[in-house]
């Protein structure tokens, strides 16, 4: 049995499910697959901490690399990449 169907292939019942799960309408020749992920362990307090440090000190890094550029441009940016991504979906 495929691990992908395209939509046209599911039954109403479960393509409206997956509708629902996912947000919005899918179209008939979208593929869907479904996967199953064994729950993630909650890391003990220590490493949290240590973790969200690390992160910190990431997001610090990279915004000081970025601050000279305007919010006009990260907008534009992030616009752009938006429309591209829509219009070369599969």
């Amino acid at each position: 049995m495929s691990r992908f169907k395209r939509a046209s292939e599911l039954p109403q019942p479960v393509k409206s499910a997956v509708e629902q799960l996912s947000g919005r309408l899918i179209d008939p020749d979208e593929e869907v697959s479904i996967a199953t992920v064994p729950p993630q362990q909650v890391p003990p307090a220590a490493n949290r901490a240590l973790a969200a440090q690390k992160l910190d000190t990431f997001l610090n890094r990279r915004a000081a690399k970025t601050g000279d550029v305007s919010d006009r441009e990260t907008d534009a940016a992030v616009d752009d990449a938006v429309d591209h991504v829509r219009h070369t979906r599969g």
